[in-house]
């Protein structure tokens, strides 16, 4: 049994309703839901009725009561402060982005956003207060309320229900590897989210930077070194040859030099992060099961070394790149296999034992994974051309959180199947990282170079063109 179904079964089942009735209830009462949403005990209740511990049907009952009694004082509050409100210091409290959202929430619904609101996070806990601020009749918010909160209630009961009487059919499934395939999910989730965030939201990207310069500290330091910030910033204007492409370029490459030879260190010397590959592997080893190995294996295989020379000419052509972008991708493969062959070979770090690994490594050598290095470097070289053609920062986005997916899927098949230690598979993918920077670094300039017409000498090296 789970160590979290078994924490779930031993509280007391008096305990599981009260807490379906109490968060659903206090959501909007005292607008709880804006920090811990009613749902999540509800849905919580109703995993345990469907582990067998909890009776379903008084877990459904318990949410509808809490749900419309809530929400019911929630408009009582709303009523008595009026106008207050949003003014008042619980209304500054909450604040006005958040009442501005459940205000166009309800001029946009009317007096359907009662019964709408209720499956929408912030509105469940905002609305029932507005519509008593402003005047609807109670008999009509009683109405959709009430609807509302009963399907509501029933469905995340029913959810939570039909996801605790399905737990031991995926233990099943997936056998020691459950935790594992949650955690791949978790994660690629969290990128997914993060990406489509930072594609949506580019000008709160630009906003963090500037409010990050904006810091007292911050400006102090660039007051202190004004002419040198001088400098800096012509080297990251956009349109000159010798500026934002090679700068960018040339940090990129240090950071990732820096950061790979930090781990070559602690490989050689043995210490620090090393000192957690073992466990890592044990931990790994435990969790495994026949059809996520067996996945997993044709990942590895898909994501090797060749594979990543088959991605690079896929990727050309998907990007339409053509002869250019196919030179650059294979440019940076034969980087990341050229200096981790050479690395491998020097450091000669001894791979996972027979006893815990699926398969062999691939490569003279442990550290670092030369596969993973290959994969993130063409995978990078790849996204970086497709995003330049994407045309917009949504598309760039997506093309780079695939990327950044493939390649950590290619190291976590590594990590897996023992194949390499963690430490190996994060070389890997550093290794990968600087080559395509380093690719990308010398074409981008050799091409901005050749655009201007400047190799054979001609126009100013920074700076705006010259003048016809």
């Amino acid at each position: 049994m789970a160590g979290w179904e078994a924490w779930l079964l031993a509280v007391p089942v008096a305990v599981v309703y009260a807490v379906a009735f109490a968060l659903t209830f206090a959501e909007a009462a005292t607008f709880a839901g804006l920090v811990v949403p009613g749902e999540t005990g509800l849905l919580l209740a109703g995993v345990v009725a469907g582990l067998g511990h909890a009776d379903p049907f008084a877990v459904a009952a318990c949410g509808m009561v809490g749900a419309v009694a809530g929400d019911s004082v929630g408009f009582q509050v709303g009523r008595r402060l009026g106008p207050r409100l949003t003014t008042g210091r619980l209304g500054r409290a909450i604040g006005p982005a958040r009442w501005a959202r459940a205000e166009g929430f309800v001029h946009r619904y009317g007096v359907h956003a009662v019964f709408l609101g209720r499956w929408v996070g912030f509105a469940r806990a905002l609305v029932p207060a507005l519509a008593g601020a402003t005047g609807l009749d109670y008999r009509r918010f009683l109405l959709g309320n009430a609807l509302g909160g009963v399907l509501w209630a029933g469905t995340v009961t029913l959810v939570g229900y039909l996801a605790g009487d399905s737990w031991r059919r995926v233990e099943r499934i997936f056998g020691e590897a459950v935790v594992l395939v949650l955690l791949a999910l978790v994660t690629v989730l969290a990128v997914v989210a993060a990406a489509r965030w930072v594609a949506r939201h580019p000008e709160r990207v630009r906003a963090w930077a500037v409010r990050q310069a904006e810091r007292p500290g911050v400006r102090r330091v660039l007051a202190r070194h004004e002419r040198g910030v001088e400098w800096l910033a012509g080297r990251f204007r956009p349109h000159t040859v010798l500026g934002l492409e090679l700068t960018v370029g040339a940090v990129l490459v240090v950071a990732g030099g820096w950061l790979f030879g930090s781990l070559l260190q602690d490989v050689v010397v043995g210490e620090e992060s090393v000192r957690g590959d073992g466990p890592v592997l044990h931990w790994l080893s435990a969790h495994r099961d026949a059809e996520a190995t067996r996945v997993l294996l044709a990942v590895y295989r898909a994501t090797g070394v060749w594979g990543a020379l088959v991605l690079a000419g896929a990727g050309a052509l998907l990007t339409r790149s053509g002869l250019r972008g196919t030179a650059r991708a294979a440019g940076a493969w034969a980087v990341a296999a050229g200096a981790g062959l050479a690395v491998a070979a020097l450091v000669e770090r001894a791979p996972p034992p027979v006893g815990e690994a699926v398969v062999a490594a691939s490569a003279p050598g442990g550290f670092p994974a030369l596969g993973v290095a290959c994969m993130t470097a063409v995978a990078a070289v790849t996204a970086h051309a497709a995003g330049v053609r994407a045309g917009t920062w949504g598309r760039a986005v997506a093309w780079w959180t695939a990327a950044v997916l493939w390649a950590g899927l290619a190291g976590a098949a590594v990590a897996y199947l023992g194949a390499g230690w963690a430490t190996d598979v994060f070389g890997g993918w550093v290794l990968g990282g600087l080559a395509a920077a380093l690719v990308l670094t010398l074409g981008d300039t050799w091409s901005a170079l050749e655009a201007r017409g400047l190799r054979s000498g001609k126009g100013p090296l920074v700076g705006p063109p010259a003048p016809p």
